[in-house]
């Protein structure tokens, strides 16, 4: 029996490993990664416990139509109220905010000369008589005074107010909280720095305020990446803590009242029920899907289309779901979620007893897990066959995946997976790829290289796309029928790369056993033929100096058609479809789902020196990063970007239509109805863009595309500045001048307001077929644009109101 030796620089290495991935769970946090997987979990687990308590009224697109231009009189919602508490509603959650008096011109001249007229009647005679017809006639107009009374007639009425956060005032912020705020504090407790602090409030309208049953707090805390997972419960003002809309409406619903608040070590008790907080007052929100809860159009119930026994003993959220509404969130099962739904979606959890918690123990339980990982990598692997550690790895990284996920979709338990994962995958493959990789000699000599190893590390290899190193593994491998498949499989991947002579010889590697497996005698000689007059996607004439054209580039040729597809990332390249602003636009495939896109292409080696290409290259993921951060409807979206080899990609929405360059020529100018149209829905596009930081920089009619089903799409966001970055090396000025704006010429730094110079520039040519500002050459354009007044537009047109007019002179300003 063969002495056991202990293997003491591979456990060290594990110890090594293990100690700092440790240190990395205490002091460094993977947010990002651990968001994803809580997310994940999160829609696996929506849709549970779906509560019949709770209905929402929502104002959508629908209800515009029917009912006329948002924001609506304030007698809409009056006869709302008073319609759900004929119906019996419980409660009632009016989750839009009134904090000023409604503006009614009308209502203001009627009160003034009621007035006047009262003032000259001296209690008696015709003026008296006039002014009192006025004032029958104001109570009609008065919709603040009709809804202040519906408020107060329902007696379970909720409304919203908003905290602006900031650090704790402790009381020198100076400003008095009114009595029908003051009321609503919880009593019982006092407040925590660590909750949600505020330094400022804007309170309802008092009119409204004081017929309410309470008053509850719509403060938001989206996480870094903008997603609401969890909710302040509670907000902490000058030391007293405040409800949320949600605990609000809970406690008009138990009939409790403001001092029936206990707050515990980690729960907030109201009445019989025990909510979990985290350790900043938050809960996090057990979402639901959209789909699955009971919605009704504002429309729907005003026309009495449903029932009202549908509303009777329930709590009723009515606010606003309007397309591009402010109060709209991205959450874990969605995007452009309106903020009732997370209100109510927190009610439903409560009423449920339906919680995700993160319990105490939690920490305690990863430690744990961390420390028996430490010891398996440190320890076990170093002293076991390949095969042996790897299925117990597999096994280990199952149990940790799964058992996090159940306890999340079972029982709300948020246990976090990434930090044992992280430390499972990299301590394994760092101790593993030091046996097998580095010590390879030594290794065969000790008997710890197999080829079931090899070949586990070969696969390993090849999934990371490293397949040179995979070849060398498989060669130490012993061909036998699965070897021929795996060889074949490596040999595709490198056709795909067109790294065609590296083919060739894992496919010689094949024949050196069996020269008719498959069709490779055939793949070989066709695969030598195209070797020599293509080269890496490009032909041989090309490759000593010649041109590549959109058509050139596409490495299906005649006699080699029939290799594996070429690949830019995962994406299957298809087809060129023209040549754009960065370089070759490519039709491209997602294999893992089946979508088509469009793939544009950028290459920057010839570009950079070498010290500069990776931060070129930094600089490029993360402008594509912030350009497919937008989602909007009318912006082309951005599905994910990367490179391959020398080429540098962004793989986005496949748009079928044109652009609007041709529409900008006389004769075929758009009517001008359509033309404010389709620039009302850009300017909606690009406030969303400057919201999030990102300027276009490029903003032109062949930059914006209309679509064969009449929308409207704006394309190249933030293309622009990434290629004006990758020309930056060549002193290449980027952009079209005539549509750019004084300070983008000047080389400053520029914002928002550039983007709208130029969507002036556009809207313009758009109505005119003329641009704004012309020139003999680039120079002279130039000192137009930054110092010359534009034409006035009705040289052109005479015909466009004055509206218009003004709209194009504001935004070419200077």
């Amino acid at each position: 029996m063969k002495k056991f030796q202990f293997a003491w620089l591979d456990v060290a290495i594990g110890a090594v490993v293990s100690v700092l991935m440790l240190a990395a769970f205490f002091f460094v946090k993977a947010d990002g990664l651990e968001n994803k997987v809580y997310d994940m979990r999160a829609k696996m687990r929506a849709s549970k416990n779906v509560s019949d308590k709770v209905i929402y009224i929502g104002i959508s697109d629908l209800d515009v139509d029917k009912l006329g231009r948002f924001p609506w009189p304030r007698n809409y919602y009056a006869d709302m109220i008073d319609y759900l508490k004929a119906a019996g509603a419980k409660v009632i959650v009016l989750d839009i905010a009134f904090n000023q008096p409604e503006s009614n011109a009308a209502l203001d001249t009627i009160k003034t000369l009621s007035k006047s007229y009262a003032d000259k009647s001296n209690g008696k005679g015709p003026y008296k008589e006039v002014a009192d017809a006025l004032n029958t006639e104001a109570v009609k107009l008065d919709n603040d005074e009709k809804l202040a009374g519906s408020i107060a007639f329902s007696e379970n009425t909720v409304l919203p107010m908003f905290f602006h956060p900031g650090p704790l005032s402790m009381g020198k912020s100076g400003k008095p909280i009114p009595d029908f705020v003051e009321k609503n504090f919880a009593a019982n407790i006092k407040g925590d720095p660590s909750f949600f602090s505020a330094d400022d409030f804007t309170p309802p309208f008092e009119k409204f305020a004081t017929g309410a049953k309470t008053i509850g707090t719509i403060n938001t805390s989206p996480e870094s990446d903008g997603i609401d997972r969890s909710y302040p419960l509670v907000v902490n003002y000058e030391g007293r803590l405040f409800p949320s809309l949600a605990l609000a409406a809970l406690q008009a619903n138990y009939s409790l009242q403001a001092n029936d608040y206990r707050l515990g070590t980690s729960d907030l008790t109201l009445g019989t029920k025990h909510i979990p907080l985290d350790s900043t007052g938050k809960i996090y929100v057990d979402y639901i899907k959209q789909d699955n809860m009971q919605a009704y159009s504002f429309s729907e119930v005003r026309e009495g289309k449903k029932s009202q026994d549908k509303f009777t003993d329930k709590i009723v959220v009515i606010g606003v779901s309007l397309t591009g509404s402010l109060d709209q969130h991205t959450t874990p099962v969605g995007t452009n979620i309106p903020g009732m739904f997370i209100h109510g979606n927190i009610l439903q959890g409560i009423l449920n007893d339906s919680y995700i918690i993160r319990p105490t123990w939690a920490p305690k339980f990863e430690l744990a897990i961390m420390l028996f990982l430490a010891l398996f990598i440190s320890l076990a692997i170093p002293h076991i066959s390949a095969g042996r550690s790897a299925i117990i790895a597999t096994v280990l990284l199952i149990a940790i995946t799964g058992s996090g996920f159940y306890l999340f979709t079972a029982s709300g338990y948020f246990i976090k997976i990434v930090y044992p994962i992280l430390m499972l995958v990299v301590g394994y493959t760092v101790v593993v790829s030091k046996r097998y990789l580095y010590q390879e000699q030594r290794t065969e000599l000790l008997e710890g290289e197999s080829a079931e190893t090899n070949k586990m590390l070969g696969l390993s290899f090849q999934g990371q796309g490293m397949f040179d190193m995979a070849f060398e593994k498989f060669r130490k491998v012993p061909i036998d029928d699965s070897m021929k498949e795996t060889l074949y499989n490596l040999a595709l991947d490198f056709e795909r790369k067109r790294q065609l002579n590296k083919a060739v010889s894992v496919y010689e590697h094949i024949m050196s056993v069996d020269k008719g497996f498959k069709d490779i005698s055939a793949k070989v000689e066709k695969l030598k033929v195209a070797s020599e007059t293509m080269v890496f996607g490009q032909t041989l004439a090309q490759r000593k100096g010649g041109s590549a054209t959109s058509e050139a580039t596409i490495v299906s040729q005649q006699g080699v058609g029939d290799l594996a597809k070429e690949t830019l990332g995962r994406y299957e390249v298809i087809k060129a479809l023209g040549q754009g602003a960065m370089g070759i636009v490519y039709l491209g495939k997602d294999p893992k789902i089946n979508r088509e896109v469009a793939i544009k292409t950028l290459i920057f080696k010839d570009e950079f020196d070498a010290e500069d290409l990776k931060e070129m290259k930094l600089r490029f993921f993360r402008e594509a990063e912030s350009a497919g951060r937008l989602v909007h409807q009318n912006i082309v979206t951005i599905y994910d970007a990367g490179d391959d080899g020398d080429i540098s990609y962004i793989a986005m929405e496949l748009l079928n239509g044109s652009d609007l360059k041709e529409y900008s020529t006389k004769g075929k100018l758009l009517p001008m109805e359509e033309v404010i149209e389709i620039i009302a829905k850009v300017a909606d596009a690009l406030d969303y863009a400057h919201s999030e930081n990102v300027v276009h920089r490029d903003i032109k009619p062949a930059n914006i595309m209309r679509l064969n089903d009449g929308k409207i799409k704006v394309a190249d966001f933030g293309i622009a500045r990434i290629t004006s970055q990758s020309k930056t090396a060549t002193g290449t000025v980027m952009g079209t001048p005539s549509y750019m704006s004084p300070e983008q010429l000047a080389g400053q730094k520029v914002d928002g307001r550039a983007d709208l110079f130029s969507l002036g520039v556009t809207l313009y040519e758009m109505l005119t077929g003329e641009k704004p500002f012309t020139g003999e050459s680039v120079a002279t354009l130039m000192y137009s644009i930054a110092n010359q007044p534009h034409p006035p537009i009705q040289a052109y047109r005479d015909d466009l109101p004055e509206g218009i007019r003004a709209i194009i002179d504001k935004a070419l300003a200077k």
